[in-house]
């Protein structure tokens, strides 16, 4: 299951203070595969880009990242 969120992955799970983490987020994260992080900036938008609409968005492997404790980026 993928999920596209304008949060970060460190404010979905709290390692950066936003209104994003909560325990129904951390329960949403144990449930799904991919997250694709961060806002959409029309400024960084490129069609080159799998999977996200701007640069400063991560496709992030969510099994492997909270196995490991560190960002695994889906793919690279």
């Amino acid at each position: 299951m993928w999920c596209y969120s304008g949060f970060t992955f460190e404010e979905i799970t709290g390692k950066k203070e936003s209104r994003a983490f909560t325990e129904t987020s951390k329960e949403l994260l144990e449930n799904i595969d991919i997250l694709v992080d961060g806002r959409y900036e029309e400024e960084l938008h490129s069609i080159t880009l799998k999977f996200r609409g701007s640069s400063n968005q991560r496709v992030i492997d969510v099994k492997k990242t909270l196995e490991t404790g560190e960002i695994i980026l889906y793919l690279e």
